[in-house]
């Protein structure tokens, strides 16, 4: 039996949650919570953080008994990210049974709330991945997150910096081109902003929204009037997190390096002394090299992927009536009866209406 959360499961998940895998990257590195505190949200909200529980307790069962999942809807969007799954598949109760049901039924509940996208961060290995694939996720992407474990304040150049701004309302347009012009037609239909009337679109590309937990601060790359590219800053209490945005196969890889350059002096001075993480996506081209350069290091490799909802519609259907054969209408025509005629005698004057005929009387004619 799958259920959502109940205060009676607050054991079973402490228990589970020390041999979870947890399927975010943004919440695992710069923001981690134990799964026991994020299901306590459901029934105790002290955030803003709407995290779903549900728990599998089946006790007749051998192979797949308990376990539990976490998924959170991002905030005004139809989708949702899965951020933890219990047992671990390498982990002595584990079994992939268990995060098939699990998963599974949170699709359900997904296309019931309206929810089109579900999206995991899988370790890039084949057992998770083929554990998700088998249940209709796909991979879009990969990526390997590169880490800057220490680093010296003052070490990198703020030379040029002129060029280097904060973002403003009036970059959005910019960046629309920028997402479309570097991200793969796969890329952008996995992530919800298809290719085609952008100007149409209400749905916003994953470059002008933010939906993780930590602060986050962005800058752009202007050159001659021109934006180039733009880089996030996401500050979390365990970690800070880099998300590049550039054409990546351009030969001159002046942007890239300034923006870099410009996170790291901003980290520097605000004497921020945690890892740094940037994800580097397989059509991201040289931007590995680049990392190298400031002292960045892989440190694990992700596969991205998705699954499309089905949605329910009702559409109403008109009733096909068969045809009937016309009958024609009735006219009914007036009918009068024809009155009795009547006879007058030859005292015509006197005006005594009399009969036609004499009734016969039998009896003696003598009489």
């Amino acid at each position: 039996m799958i259920r959502p959360f109940q205060v009676g499961d607050i054991f079973s998940i402490q228990r589970l949650s020390r041999q979870s895998t947890k399927l975010n990257t943004a919440h695992a590195l710069l923001q981690p919570t134990s799964g026991l505190r994020a299901a306590l949200t459901t029934v105790m909200p002290w955030n803003e953080a709407k995290v779903a529980t549900y728990v599998l307790d089946q006790r007749d069962h051998k192979l797949a008994r308990t376990g539990f999942l976490q998924v959170q809807k991002r905030p005004g969007r139809s989708e949702a990210d899965v951020l933890l799954l219990a047992p671990a598949l390498d982990m002595p109760s584990g079994h992939p049974a268990i995060w098939q049901k699990l998963l599974v039924y949170y699709c359900n509940e997904a296309a019931r709330q309206q929810i089109r996208r579900i999206y995991v961060d899988a370790p890039d290995q084949p057992l998770p991945v083929n554990t998700f694939s088998q249940i209709g996720f796909r991979v879009y992407t990969r990526q390997t997150i590169w880490r800057l474990s220490s680093y010296r304040a003052g070490t990198f150049s703020a030379a040029q910096r002129e060029t280097v701004r904060p973002t403003t309302k009036a970059d959005e347009w910019a960046l629309r081109l920028l997402y479309t012009r570097i991200s793969p037609p796969q890329v952008q239909q996995a992530e919800g902003y298809l290719t085609g009337n952008i100007v149409a679109k209400a749905v916003k590309p994953p470059v002008l929204e933010w939906w993780q937990p930590a602060v986050h601060k962005n800058f752009v790359f202007e050159k001659k009037g021109d934006i180039q590219g733009l880089i996030d800053i996401a500050y979390g209490w365990n970690g800070i997190g880099l998300q590049l945005w550039t054409d990546f196969h351009q030969p001159d890889t002046t942007c890239i390096h300034h923006l870099i350059n410009h996170a790291l002096t901003v980290i520097s001075q605000e004497h921020k002394a945690q890892p740094i993480y940037l994800g580097v996506r397989e059509y991201h081209g040289g931007l590995g090299v680049a990392l190298a350069d400031y002292g960045f290091a892989p440190f694990t490799d992700r596969a991205k992927m998705v699954r499309h909802v089905v949605q329910w519609v009702r559409n109403p259907v008109p009733m096909l009536v068969p045809a009937l054969e016309s009958i024609r209408e009735v006219v009914p025509t007036p009918f009068a009866f024809p009155e009795e005629p009547i006879h007058l005698n030859s005292d015509t004057s006197a005006g005594v209406q009399q009969p036609l005929w004499t009734p016969f009387i039998q009896g003696n004619e003598g009489e």
